[in-house]
Parts: structure tokens; C-alpha cells; sequence
């Protein structure tokens, strides 16, 4: 049948037929949705629910609700066919365009077109969707419904409309979510604030049991909260005071008004005392008032009180027991209005005897006028205190000197309501001051004629006071602060400190009266000057109290005793040379003299006994022999005239250009005879055949002497000489294989009367190297020697090839002493 017949087409009808089951689901749907949000179901719970019943009956496969944080943030509270998580927070950034589409005033934003596509990324790449503004009761959005919509799917009105109802229903309820939470955090912020309170806080019914304690209250009784919710003052306290609480309660009830006291309660502790402020919670409906209670601790407070009494008992008592002060009460007009016992011990006048009258009959002199009076007590009210001292009389007409300090007292309004003096007679004192400054004139005095640098040392106070020009004397300006005795101290010297401390430690505390040292003191210009430090101990009871003395410089006479002392050591030193000189000159000139004398008296011998005796060849022999004693005789000669050359600085040197190299090998042809008979070969390598400037005798001298040398520690063993250098200068090396030198020794047998060997075993004066070296020195060169004990020594003397032709400079070695 078709449509001409007034009949709908099947097709139509079975569309409008699905239509209208599609409108009743989504009214089933906002009815079910409505009955969920009724039946207080969590947020969670409700939106997931509402997605699914959006879906299901607009036939779509995702969606997701997103609620509206702070800030432009999105918190995904439940999603449905999509890849998000409930409670991830979303920035601005993920949302791409959603941002802007929540200014628009529509409660939808718009089904997105082919032309204006916005992709919704936690849907899907790709999909299109429409976006629905969730509002609370004001209009603002709270939250953000994404559903997935497909290109062929169209939105009508009622799929709208749909829409709109289930996003009233959402935002509703998203809103008394929000409610609900703000007003849990509120009452968790305020259980917080109670718990945390300092001061005792609880509730109590009509029936007296208590509705609510906070933790303060409970862990003053030492029981939990759940220990003291529910039970009566009776049960938690002793009778007594659980009957004194009750009749607080009733009052308050009875009056209706809050009422502020002090209790005492007996606690696990012990007695406390707190400040109570007890008030009455009314019930609108009319029913039985619930008091509060809030109370504050006030111990600590009371005990202070009662210590505040206490110490004001026992300063009156102090102040009454001063036997040598008085304390002093002025009104602001200079009037006395109290009077201690000490006062009246002091000036002699009784209290009721003093009580109203001035200040100022008591003194003579400027305080007897009362201007002066009221003068001193404003200088007192201005710099806070003031101190004076005048002559009084006392009620016996007997005279004092009193040392007065007045101190303002104040109102709380910051104006001067009187004064307290405190009253001392240092009569005593005054005199032993005066007597102090004749002694300190007489120091001063004593200082000047001696130029001494007088001190003082109060013990007690640790204070050093230093006289009249003291410090002048010691290179320090007069404003140095000198008082602390440390100054002095770290101004001793290092290696004087510890024993001059000691010394004066010892005097203190053994009883002695006087103390005496001498050290080096610093002065003011960085040297140290000898000191002669003396003090007198001044005690009381046996205890030093004090320590009065006097510094003088003694360097002059120290440097003198040092100077007499080091003349009395060198004098000591140059007679024990001069001792060992001629003990070891004597056995060297009586060693050739001695065979000299024998060959000698040999011939006379043979010469008496006739010619038959007195043969050529044995006289010959015996000849030889005198004239190789006479040679060594006068190279011991010679050596002691060279030493008084060198010690006098009168050497001569007579330079030459000369071949070395020809200058040595004629030296070794003189010596090569005493050579073999120490059964030594000498080995020569010259290197070298250049011309140098030189002193040939002395040349020689040094190497007769290293040649010596060599032969009588290397006996029997070849010795090599070796001549090289360059354009600058020349070496002579002479190297032995005999005992050899230990390095500890290689330096000393360069000195005067050295020798690294026995002298028993090896003779000679000691002096051979000491000569070498100082004629080198004399030539401008050097000498060194490179050895190991049991390998031989080398000598290497280094000359330069043109030398300056000049004594060397620096210090001479000390003279030889000669015998005279």
C-alpha cells in the first residue's frame, strides 16, 4: 500500500517507530541517570554509568568526561571505548582547540563538519565529536562531556535536547562532589586546628558526659579520646573536684553566659592550675544547652607567680642585710619614700625619721641645695642612671663619703614615678685612692730617674696597668692597649715564654713575695730587646692579689756578656788549634829530622873508622836518603809558610800564559822517581793543548799535593791523570784506586787539620787539601772529589782558561794560630 492511499509507507512508519524507542530510551535513560544521582552514588560511579547510557542510546562507542580544575586543567574523572585513565590531569596544551570552544554561551559547542573538523585526541585520530559544557547553578562550566561522533552520524534536536538534560544532571551533581569535598576538607582543617591547639577544648551534653575532647585534654589525663568520650566529670576526677566542676556547669547554664575562672585539678602530673572559659551552646529547636570548654595551662604562669613572691621576700631580706649599702626610695620630687635597714645602719637616721623629708639634709657641700638634687635626678632620668660622690653626716655629726647611683623608675605610661638609690660609704676607699696616688707619683718619679718601665698587675680583675711613659720606653705609643696580660705575653719570646711563665706561676702559688726574670721582649719596631722583669706579690689573706714591678732593657749589657762569652769561646777555640797545630807540626818536622840525624851520624861513623869504612857507593846511599829528609823537611816548610800566606791574604800570584798540557807532563817527569818508589804507575790522557793564563808554581803546588796524596792513600796502585776542557775553561782529573772517602767525610778533609783516615796510619799535617783548594779559589776555580769507601778517590780541579787574576771574595777562614 503507498502513500497515495493516506496510508504512511512501511519504511516511514518503521523509521518513525525506531524514532520514537529511540526517544523513550533516552527518556528510560535520563530517569535511570536521575535516580542514580538520588541515590548518592560516587562521582566515579554515576559519570561512568552516564557514559554508558549515552552511548548505549546514541549508538556511539566512545566517551569521556573531563572536570574543569584550576588553572585552564582538566582531570578525566571517567571514560568509556577510550584510552584514558581516571584521575590523569590534562594540560591546555593536550587539548588542542577544546580550550576555546568552552567561551562559547551555548550549552553545546557545535557538531563539528567535514570544513571545520577539530580532532579530539584521547577519541581517536581521525573522528569527529561534539563537545558538551557541563554547568553548575551559576552557568559556569564544570566539567567537559567528549563524545565520539562518526562522519555519516547526524545530531538532531532531541539528540540535543538529550544532551543537554544529561549535562544538567552531571554538572549537578560534579557540583555537590565539589561541595561535598570543599566541606570535608573545611571540617578536616578544623579537626586539625582542635587537635593541634594549645589549649584544652571539649564538649559536654546535657547529661554531663562529655560529647567531644581533643587530644590536649585526654593526654592530660594520660587516657586515649575513646577513653574520655562518654563519661562524666565523676568518673574522671576525685568527688571533690568533680563536684566543684559540676556547679561551674550549672552556673553557666543557669546564667546563660560564658564565665571565665581559675580551677585547680588534680591531674596524673600532679596540680595544675588553667584558665577556663566555660559557654553555653544553644540548640535552635529549644532543647538542653551543650557547654563548651576551652582552657588554657597557666602553670608554668602560677609557679612563676609564686617564685616572683618568693624572690621579693628574699630581695627585701637581702636589701635589709646589707650591712655596708643602703637602699634608697625618692618620689619624683627628691623625696625619701623608703628607707632599708641598710640605710639606716649608714646614715644613722631611723625610717620614720626620714619619711617625707628631702634627700638633701643628709648632705653637705653642692647636694645640700636642692637644685643640685634635682639636677642630678634629671641627668639620672635622661642617661638612664647616674652616679656621684659627696661628703654626708650622719646623725652623730660623724662625716662619710658616700658613692650614691640613682636609677629612674618608671610608670607604664613612660613618665618618671621616682628613683632608686643604692648608698655606699667609701670612706675607706677614697683614702686608700689618695694613698695610691702618692705611691703612683713616687713610681712615676721612680720611673723617670731609673728608666724603668713600671706595670701593675690586678690579679683579680686580670688587668695590667703600665706606668708613665712605660710603654713609650718599649717602642709602643702611650694609647697601645696594654691592659690584658696577654699583650705582654705574646710579645715574650717563643723560646723565653714557657720558662718565664713557669717562674712566675711558681712564685704565685708557692707564698713567694718577689719574682725575677730576663727575656727577650718584642718591641714596637719589631726587634727583640733583652728585659730584666722584676715584681713584688701583694696578698690578702694569703691569696695574691696583686703584682707591682718594673722592666728594664739590659740588652746592652747582654750583648756585651754575649760578646765577652763568645770571645772567652773563640779564644778557648784558637788555643786548642794552636795545641793541636803544634802537636801535629811537631810530629811531622821530628819525623824527617829524626832519620836525618841518623844518616847524618851514620857518616861521621864511617868517616872516623878511615877510608876502608867510608866507600863511595854507601856514602852515596846515605846521602840520598839525608837529601830526601831535607826535601820533605821543606815541603812542611813550605806548607806552614803557605798557610801564613793564605791566613795573612799576602799570597802572590805571578800568571802566565802558558801550555798545559806541557806544565803537566813535565810534572809528572819531576815526580815520576818519588812515584815509583810508592810503586804507583801514573797513567796520563791529555785532551786538551790549548794555552791558558795560569800561576805555574802554583799549578804544581796543587797537583804535588793531589799527586801526594794519591800515592800515599793508593799505594801500590795506578793512578790516572786526565787533562780536557773547552774554550771557557779546564779540568785536571786525578783519580786513585786506594781506601777511598765515605760520603759523609768528602767535605770535611777540605778543612784545616781533616783527614778522613787514621792519622796513625797515614801522617801528615792535615793541611794538603786545605791548601789546594784555597790556591784554586786563589786562581779562580774549584776543586770537588767523587768516592766510595774501598773504590778510590778522583780529585777534579776545574780552572777557567783566562781567569780575572783576583783574590776570590768572601769571608778568609780563621787565621791558623802560629806558635809565638
Amino acid at each position: 500500500m503507498g502513500a497515495e492511499d493516506g496510508h504512511t509507507p512501511v519504511g516511514i512508519a518503521h523509521l518513525e517507530q525506531a524514532a520514537q524507542q529511540a526517544q523513550m530510551g533516552r527518556y528510560g535513560a535520563l530517569a535511570s541517570l536521575g535516580q542514580l544521582a538520588l541515590q548518592g552514588l560516587s562521582l566515579t560511579s554515576l559519570v561512568r554509568e552516564a557514559l554508558a547510557q549515552i552511548l548505549e542510546s546514541l549508538e556511539l562507542s566512545q566517551g569521556v568526561l573531563l572536570e574543569h580544575l584550576a588553572g585552564g586543567r582538566f582531570q578525566c574523572v571517567a571514560s568509556f571505548g577510550a584510552s584514558l585513565e581516571p584521575g590523569r590531569i590534562l594540560e591546555p596544551s593536550e587539548l588542542g582547540g577544546w580550550r576555546t570552544l568552552l567561551a562559547t554561551r551555548s550549552l553545546t559547542a557545535e557538531v563539528f563538519g567535514q570544513e571545520a573538523r577539530v580532532p579530539l585526541t584521547p577519541l581517536g585520530t581521525g573522528a569527529r565529536g561534539i563537545l558538551v559544557r557541563l554547568p553548575d547553578a551559576l552557568g559556569e562550566t564544570v566539567a567537559l562531556l567528549a563524545l565520539a561522533v562518526y562522519p555519516e552520524r547526524r545530531l538532531d534536536v532531541d539528540t540535543i535536547s538529550f544532551l543537554q538534560a544529561v549535562a544538567h544532571i552531571l554538572g549537578a551533581a560534579i557540583t555537590r562532589e565539589r561541595q561535598e569535598r570543599t566541606r570535608r576538607e573545611e571540617v578536616a582543617r578544623l579537626e586539625a586546628l582542635l587537635e593541634r591547639s594549645p589549649l584544652v577544648i571539649c564538649l559536654k551534653g546535657p547529661d554531663g558526659r562529655y560529647a567531644y575532647v581533643n587530644r590536649r585534654f585526654a593526654a592530660y589525663l594520660r587516657r586515649s579520646v575513646d577513653e574520655v568520650l562518654g563519661r562524666t566529670d565523676e568518673e574522671l576526677f576525685p568527688s571533690d573536684m568533680a563536684r566543684r566542676l559540676r556547679a561551674h556547669d550549672d552556673e553557666v547554664r543557669a546564667s546563660g553566659e560564658a564565665r571565665e575562672l581559675e580551677e585547680e585539678l588534680e591531674l596524673p602530673e600532679g596540680a595544675l592550675f588553667f584558665l577556663v572559659e566555660r559557654f553555653p551552646l544553644h540548640d535552635p529547636s529549644g532543647g538542653p544547652a551543650v557547654l563548651g570548654l576551652m582552657a588554657t595551662d597557666i602553670s608554668g604562669l602560677k609557679r612563676a607567680e609564686r617564685e616572683l613572691r618568693r624572690v621579693e621576700a628574699e630581695l627585701r631580706q637581702m636589701v635589709d642585710g646589707l650591712h655596708d649599702q643602703g637602699i634608697i626610695m625618692l618620689d619624683a620630687e627628691g623625696r625619701v619614700a623608703s628607707w632599708s635597714r641598710g640605710a639606716e645602719r649608714l646614715k644613722g637616721y631611723r625610717t620614720e625619721e626620714i619619711i617625707g623629708r628631702s634627700v638633701t639634709f643628709i648632705h653637705e657641700g653642692e647636694l645640700s641645695h636642692p637644685g643640685m638634687v634635682r639636677e642630678m635626678l634629671a641627668q639620672a632620668a635622661e642617661d638612664g642612671r647616674a652616679e656621684f660622690e659627696s661628703w654626708c653626716i650622719r646623725k652623730d655629726g660623724t662625716r662619710f663619703l658616700s658613692e650614691d647611683t640613682v636609677f629612674p623608675l618608671w610608670s607604664r605610661d613612660g613618665e618618671v614615678r621616682g628613683f632608686s638609690v643604692v648608698s655606699r660609704d667609701v670612706t675607706e676607699r677614697h683614702l686608700s685612692r689618695t694613698r695610691l696616688e702618692r705611691s703612683e707619683a713616687r713610681y712615676r718619679l721612680v720611673s723617670r730617674a731609673t728608666r724603668e718601665s713600671i706595670w701593675e698587675w690586678e690579679l683579680l680583675q686580670n688587668r695590667m696597668e703600665w706606668g708613665e711613659q712605660a710603654l713609650g720606653r718599649l717602642g709602643y705609643a702611650e694609647e697601645e692597649d696594654a691592659s690584658h696580660p696577654s699583650w705582654w705575653e705574646a710579645r715574650i719570646h717563643p723560646a723565653d715564654r714557657e720558662e718565664v711563665l713557669a717562674g712566675l706561676v711558681h712564685v704565685l702559688e708557692d707564698g713567694e713575695e718577689r719574682w725575677s726574670a730576663e727575656f727577650r721582649f718584642l718591641r714596637g719596631d719589631g726587634s727583640y730587646a733583652w728585659v730584666r722583669s722584676q715584681g713584688y706579690v701583694v696578698r690578702e689573706d694569703g691569696r695574691p692579689v696583686r703584682l707591682i714591678g718594673a722592666m728594664a732593657d739590659i740588652t746592652r749589657r747582654r750583648r756585651a756578656e754575649e760578646a765577652r762569652s763568645r770571645l772567652y769561646l773563640e779564644a778557648q777555640e784558637a788555643i786548642r788549634l794552636r795545641d793541636e797545630f803544634l802537636s801535629v807540626a811537631s810530629h811531622e818536622l821530628k819525623t824527617p829530622i829524626t832519620p836525618l840525624q841518623l844518616h847524618l851520624q851514620t857518616l861521621r861513623v864511617l868517616a872516623s873508622k878511615g877510608s876502608a869504612a867510608f866507600a863511595a857507593e854507601r856514602v852515596t846511599r846515605k846521602l840520598e836518603l839525608a837529601e830526601h829528609q831535607v826535601r820533605r823537611l821543606a815541603r812542611l816548610v813550605d806548607d806552614l809558610l803557605d798557610i801564613s800566606r793564605l791566613n795573612s791574604g799576602r799570597m802572590e800570584l805571578r800568571f802566565e800564559t802558558v801550555d798545559v798540557a806541557r806544565l803537566v807532563r813535565e810534572l809528572l817527569e819531576r815526580q815520576r822517581t818519588a812515584l815509583q818508589n810508592s810503586g804507583s804507575e801514573v797513567r796520563l790522557q791529555l785532551r786538551d793543548a790549548r794555552m791558558a793564563r795560569v800561576d805555574p808554581m802554583r799549578l804544581e803546588q796543587i797537583l804535588t799535593h793531589l799527586l801526594a796524596n794519591a800515592a800515599k792513600y793508593g799505594r801500590g796502585k795506578p793512578i790516572d791523570v786526565t787533562l780536557e776542557g773547552d774554550e771557557a775553561g779546564y779540568c785536571i782529573r786525578i783519580r786513585d784506586r786506594g781506601i777511598g772517602i765515605a760520603p759523609e767525610d768528602q767535605q770535611r778533609i777540605f778543612e784545616r787539620f781533616e783527614r778522613a783516615a787514621s792519622e796513625r796510619h797515614y801522617g801528615g799535617l792535615g793541611l794538603g787539601l786545605w791548601i789546594v783548594r784555597r790556591i784554586a779559589m786563589h786562581l779562580g776555580g774549584s776543586i770537588e772529589v767523587r768516592s766510595q769507601p774501598g773504590e778510590g778517590a778522583t780529585f777534579e780541579v776545574r780552572l777557567p782558561r783566562f781567569p780575572l787574576e783576583a783574590r776570590p771574595t768572601g769571608e778568609p777562614d780563621a787565621p791558623i794560630p802560629m806558635m809565638t
